[in-house]
């Protein structure tokens, strides 16, 4: 077992594994890390530094999901499928941004360590995780219902991009406090909470995008149910 990879999958459970299976462990391995990251980053408000450090070093260096890609890519085009093998290529790589964008967010966090300037601001960073944390879940069920309820899945990335909504008003709530703080204050420290909030809204995003590519799929495959 190599240092990078900790947690090993046995290859012989994921043989047994159909397209549908590997998919939905792929989704829970990957929100699994993107847990870890917003773990990690509330961890950081707490000023628990020691537990903020393992928990962005985990993301970087966790990559069972690696294995679990191998597989999938080995049986899609051997696959029978209600989706296009498109489709479902694109769904999965996807799924593989939320481990990119997660483990670029982590490494870019592990380059400074910021206190945070009052109880307020850390209230909004707290606001902002949650609903992260929210449609980080959600998003994992959509994915799940693919391949058997389309029709509750769009209804699942209606809520997502509720939830995304409420994250925009506390971004510009947190913006707003970030500008008018005594710049003497601030430097590197104001460059860094911008990045922070910044790289959680891009994964916001892109879990707004992807949940609007799973709406797409409902509609196109919605005449088979």
């Amino acid at each position: 077992m190599s240092e990078n990879n900790q947690i090993e999958i046995d290859e012989k459970v994921l043989k047994k594994l159909n397209i549908d299976e590997l998919t939905h462990l792929f989704m829970d391995n990957i929100n699994e890390q993107n847990l870890k990251l917003i773990e990690g980053i509330e961890s950081l408000v707490e000023e628990n530094f020691e537990k903020f450090k393992n928990n962005m070093k985990y993301v970087i260096k966790t990559n069972t999901e690696v294995q679990i890609k191998k597989q999938f890519e080995s049986k899609i085009f051997k696959s029978k499928l209600m989706f296009s093998k498109a489709d479902r290529l694109k769904l999965f790589t996807k799924i593989n941004d939320i481990k990119n964008i997660g483990e670029f967010i982590a490494n870019k966090m592990l380059l400074y360590r910021a206190v945070f300037p009052d109880e307020e601001f850390k209230i909004h960073i707290r606001n902002i995780l949650k609903s992260l944390k929210i449609i980080s879940n959600k998003l994992s069920n959509a994915v799940k219902l693919i391949g058997s309820d389309l029709s509750i899945a769009r209804d699942v990335c209606e809520e997502i991009k509720e939830e995304r909504r409420k994250m925009r008003k506390e971004e510009w709530n947190l913006l707003n406090r970030l500008y008018n703080y005594d710049m003497d204050y601030l430097s590197r420290t104001f460059l860094y909470l911008k990045e922070l909030i910044d790289n959680v809204m891009m994964l916001a995003d892109h879990i707004k995008s992807f949940s609007e590519y799973i709406q797409f799929l409902a509609t196109k495959y919605l005449i088979f149910d």
